[in-house]
């Protein structure tokens, strides 16, 4: 069975907090960075990396139709776009509005193809060197472009659009906004849109009140301690919109000032962005840079752990909780060594994360039954402590009030980092 018909296309959920599939199920999006998938990826390693990300729980894809430099030796933005494996490029004489067919067959064949794998790809219809820089899109072109490409795939239910492209919009709103007003009409509403911003920024800064921009995308590259805040200021936002951290700090990645990019820095990024809230975009630097080599990058452990990350996410209903740094009442930090917490609703569970060996005070009379039960769990590989049964202080027969609780707790030996979950006992 081709997974996409019955799961695809995602939508918000009614609450505006997150997605959901054809069946109202919450979606998890845990996506990677493969921006040259189109453009530089033979047939060959496009497959063989869509089903190994599919095989590790990803379940997002995002890649640029229009990248990188005819020689990606030189540059990864160039003019005109570069050709992909069969010598194709996507437009004819430079010219947007004339999309060179036998190029868009084969993104045509990796939309299908991921979609059997239960893939989604968040489609960039350039990159933003091409608006801010060149000029190839512009508000002449913009709009036609857009309305083609939305007419083209508005039937390919695995898709959702990233207009943007690693760029403020600044000096060129009207060319994003004509892209994401022609996709919006050819695909006649089909699919999600957002925006990618560069840098340390969000598309909610640009585009918040704009009916295109159904949800927030925030890059944090080489800032990555700004995960958690970042994520969380966006989930504040009203009208309220799902936010993705869509691009941040890349496992292996040679130039960042707070580098290197460990793997422990990868899961510190992924469990930031999903304790403020959000959703979270892998990314490792050989692989998206087409370093040598870069075709046997696809078990790195970051990628690993991003597995691990997702099954433990979803071992209660996320989506029926909220972020807490109330759970910490001694112990959170901050910036690098930042912990953080999510609540279930109801108070009857918590999940928190340890970045580091520390210790902690947490506050288990939060968690509204008698008794709360604490597990460790290793976010590498998912291995499993039991770390006690607590007295909560609330529902003590004959007292008018709650006690106020709270329990040290300290992360296992040589663990890098840890995951507690506190599960309330009746």
């Amino acid at each position: 069975m081709n997974p996409s018909n019955n799961v695809f296309p995602i939508r918000i959920a009614l609450n505006g907090r997150y997605f959901v599939d054809q069946q109202g199920k919450p979606f998890f999006w845990l996506a990677d960075t493969a921006w040259p998938l189109f453009a530089g990826y033979s047939r060959e390693d496009a497959e063989k990396y869509l089903t190994r990300r599919a095989e590790q729980g990803f379940t997002v894809i995002q890649g640029v139709i229009a990248w990188g430099d005819p020689d990606p030796a030189v540059s990864l933005e160039g003019n005109p776009p570069q050709a992909n494996y069969a010598g194709e490029i996507p437009w004819i004489d430079n010219d947007p509005t004339h999309p060179n067919e036998a190029y868009y067959q084969n993104v045509d064949y990796l939309l299908k193809y991921a979609g059997e794998l239960g893939l989604i790809i968040g489609l960039l219809p350039f990159w933003g060197y091409h608006v801010n820089q060149i000029q190839i899109v512009n508000t002449e072109n913009a709009f036609p472009y857009g309305k083609w490409l939305g007419e083209r795939y508005k039937d390919v239910p695995n898709l959702v659009w990233i207009n943007g492209g690693d760029r403020i919009p600044t000096g060129f709103e009207e060319v994003y906004r004509r892209v994401a007003h022609g996709l919006r009409l050819g695909d006649r509403g089909a699919h999600l849109i957002t925006y990618h911003p560069c840098g340390w920024r969000s598309s909610s800064q640009f585009w918040a009140n704009e009916d295109w921009l159904d949800f927030n995308m925030i890059e944090t590259w080489t800032e990555w301690p700004k995960v958690y805040p970042a994520v969380l200021a966006d989930s504040l936002l009203v009208p309220v919109k799902p936010v993705v951290l869509g691009e941040g700090a890349y496992e292996d990645g040679p130039e960042y000032p707070l580098g290197p990019i460990t793997p422990l820095l990868v899961r510190r990024q992924a469990w930031w962005a999903f304790m403020a809230g959000g959703f979270f975009t892998y990314g490792q630097n050989q692989m998206w840079r087409m370093e040598e080599g870069w075709n046997t990058t696809f078990d790195t452990p970051g990628a690993l752990h991003m597995t691990q990350f997702k099954k433990i996410a979803n071992l209660r209903p996320w989506w029926q909780s909220i972020p807490d740094q109330g759970l910490f009442a001694s112990g959170v930090s901050s910036e690098r060594t930042l912990n953080a917490a999510r609540r279930a609703l109801d108070s009857t569970w918590a999940m928190l994360y340890l970045s580091s060996q520390c210790h902690v005070l947490v506050h288990l009379d939060k968690i509204l039954t008698r008794q709360v039960k604490a597990t460790w769990i290793n976010p590498q590989d998912g291995t499993t402590l039991e770390a006690g049964t607590y007295e909560t202080g609330n529902l003590i027969p004959g007292a008018p009030f709650p006690m106020a609780k709270t329990g040290w707790f300290s992360g296992p030996g040589h663990w890098e980092d840890a995951i507690l979950l506190l599960d309330g006992v009746a």
